[in-house]
């Protein structure tokens, strides 16, 4: 009993700590706060940890996990930058075999890709000027694309409806960000108008159906087809101009450049996948940005299609899944307080869940040291700054609040997050993670989705378009709140 009894004593400041982050001791600032924007303390989770002292923390259900949304794009640049180096460059490269004789390739162009996530258009005129420069006018064989380094994939999650443009598909060779334009000729209605893709590539079919679509889709790609076919609604509306995410992204790309070949008179036949030959001659070669600036992008814009490329380069890994589970298990190794599984790089996804006090613990041990390799920036510099840039442009501009904040938000419907360091006034930075989290209108709308109007009863119908309806009011509501709440505790700690 005596035994016990000491144990209890030992363990019982422990069991405080945990009793009182579940039940939710709270500021009563930080709490009027909150409920003169109408959210529930329950649905509040923060952790401030300073740079210079950890001991003295600010934290509230701060072990709790939450939806981090794009946040998590802050583990997967660091990852990044620890295992490629931030000078590391993505490749597209030409090649060709057989002669060239009176201006015809007597034999194949093959366009190969190593997944460079920021290959435009631009680029790849670059490498058909170089292809002109041979003096080829003709390719008498095969126009190949070689994305054989990993397996192409249709879509990067399976979060969301299915025609989100910040949800293409993926692989070795990307281009513009693997999205494209539809161009409507005519009536407004679908049932009256003609939609042409752009550029008008032969592979690219719209179609138009007057089949039900899922909830909250006005494009339905056709995955039984090996084209990129996409059905519109006759009964919806659709703008002069809409976009649709790529799919099949290898053919796109290879297609795009069999254009712009023939933009410059150069006859070449319609593209197909084969790996390229070991004799196969190097004639032209594309060299992406550093990987610090293209994290710089990342980050900045929340890119979920460089997001999810980086990781899974840097993880040298050929799906998605696994390129995650690596990542998770080197954050857990490096930060005991990180015990949650990612899912994926780029936060697109409601599935996987961090703390906050995982992921400021996380930002203390890493992110706020220079680098020590010449091409490098420090990580701070590839943050948004309130006031100033990026995400964070608009927000906290008063003269006492404003190049205090530099960090990466997160956001989706019922899902507000914010993580980076802060700076007080009182002379004080911190790192730092606030969230809020809404998690049972959250989960509302994830349970509806890919299901279509008629699967539903009316009573859920109506309900899911009451959060749907909602969902822009709360995330203007949990973003003047967080800004309230950086103030305060810009002004307090």
């Amino acid at each position: 009993m005596k035994a016990l009894l000491f144990l209890f004593l030992i363990l019982a400041p422990l069991f405080s700590v945990k009793a009182q982050e579940l039940k939710a001791q709270i500021d009563p600032s930080v709490e009027r706060i909150l409920k003169n924007y109408g959210i529930k303390k329950e649905h509040l989770f923060y952790s401030f940890i300073p740079l210079n002292n950890k001991k003295n923390q600010t934290n509230y259900q701060s072990e709790i996990p939450f939806i981090p949304a794009s946040v998590s794009k802050v583990f997967t640049a660091l990852y990044a930058l620890k295992n490629l180096g931030p000078d590391f460059r993505y490749k597209t490269m030409v090649y060709k075999t057989g002669k060239i004789e009176d201006g015809v390739l007597k034999g194949d162009l093959i366009l190969k890709g190593t997944g460079d996530p920021s290959l435009t258009l631009a680029r790849l005129m670059d490498l058909v000027l170089e292809v002109r420069a041979l003096g080829i006018k003709k390719v008498e064989g095969n126009l190949f694309y070689d994305d054989s380094l990993f397996p192409p994939t249709l879509m990067l999650s399976e979060f969301g409806a299915g025609d989100q443009t910040y949800n293409p598909g993926l692989s070795a060779l990307n281009l513009e960000y693997n999205r494209m334009s539809i161009y409507r000729k005519g009536s407004t209605k679908a049932r009256y108008a003609e939609f042409i893709a752009l550029p008008p590539l032969d592979h690219i079919k719209i179609e138009k159906t007057d089949d039900e679509f899922p909830i909250g889709q006005n494009f339905l790609f056709k995955k039984d087809n090996p084209g990129e076919v996409w059905q519109l609604n006759n009964k919806k509306g659709y703008r002069l101009i809409e976009e649709v995410p790529v799919r099949r992204t290898s053919r796109r790309t290879a297609e795009s450049f069999r254009h712009l070949l023939e933009l410059w008179g150069i006859q070449a036949p319609p593209s197909r996948f084969s790996k390229t030959p070991k004799d196969a001659l190097l004639v032209a070669e594309d060299r992406s940005a550093s990987l610090i600036n293209l994290l710089a992008l990342t980050l900045e814009y929340s890119n979920n299609l460089y997001a999810e490329q980086i990781l899974l380069t840097s993880s040298k890994k050929t799906n998605l899944k696994e390129a995650a589970k690596v990542m998770s298990e080197w954050i857990k190794e490096r930060v005991p307080e990180c015990k949650e599984d990612l899912v994926n790089g780029s936060g697109l996804t409601t599935e996987h869940k961090i703390t906050a006090h995982c992921l400021s613990q996380f930002l203390a041990n890493f992110a706020f040291v220079t680098s020590e390799h010449k091409e490098s920036r420090g990580f701070m510099s590839l943050l948004s700054i309130n006031g100033q840039s990026g995400w964070l442009k608009s927000r906290l501009k008063k003269p006492e609040t404003s190049f205090r904040i530099w960090a990466k938000t997160g956001s989706l419907d019922y899902v507000s997050n914010i993580a980076g360091v802060l700076f007080t006034l009182s002379g004080k930075a911190y790192a730092f993670t606030l969230s809020l989290n809404d998690s049972p209108k959250r989960e509302r709308i994830d349970l509806a989705q890919g299901k279509k109007p008629s699967e539903l009863k009316k009573k859920e119908r109506r309900e899911l378009k009451k959060w749907l309806r909602g969902a822009n009011r709360w995330s203007r509501k949990a973003k003047e709140a967080s800004d309230k709440l950086l103030e305060h505790f810009i002004q307090t700690l």
